[in-house]
């Protein structure tokens, strides 16, 4: 009889969406871009569109075709096997979101993910819910 690794398990039940609700935040850092929030923030800007997962990189692709990486207030942001948990929602690729912020002119770390294929970008600094 073979033996499977553990961790080849605990990826094949994630993969299956039958356990791993939250990752820690070293995972979500590689799939999603974070920042920690100070102060309020505000929303002058709104970013609909739709979310997408390429290569492990979450972003959201605008109505026009441009793409923008997505920074989240670290504390309102958590990944899982089914994708982003923020605002009470879990959105996956191909999901519509709306979210409040701007663009910036600060470079922040490019999550890992991102790096090769998408880290030139605009990225997309979401506003604080608090």
């Amino acid at each position: 009889m073979r033996r499977v690794p553990a961790t080849v398990t605990l990826a094949l039940v994630c993969v299956g969406g039958t356990g791993c609700s939250t990752w820690t935040s070293d995972e979500v850092s590689a799939h999603v871009g974070t920042y920690e929030a100070t102060g309020e923030g505000g929303d002058g800007a709104l970013l609909e569109g739709t979310v997408r997962l390429e290569d492990g990189c979450l972003f959201v692709e605008a109505s026009t075709g441009e793409r923008f990486l997505a920074y989240f207030p670290d504390d309102e942001v958590e990944w899982s096997g089914r994708g982003l948990r923020y605002g009470g929602s879990t959105y996956g690729s191909g999901d519509s979101i709306a979210l409040g912020g701007g663009t910036s002119n600060a470079t922040r770390p490019v999550p890992s993910d991102c790096r090769e294929r998408f880290e030139a970008l605009t990225q997309w600094i979401v506003a604080p819910s608090g």
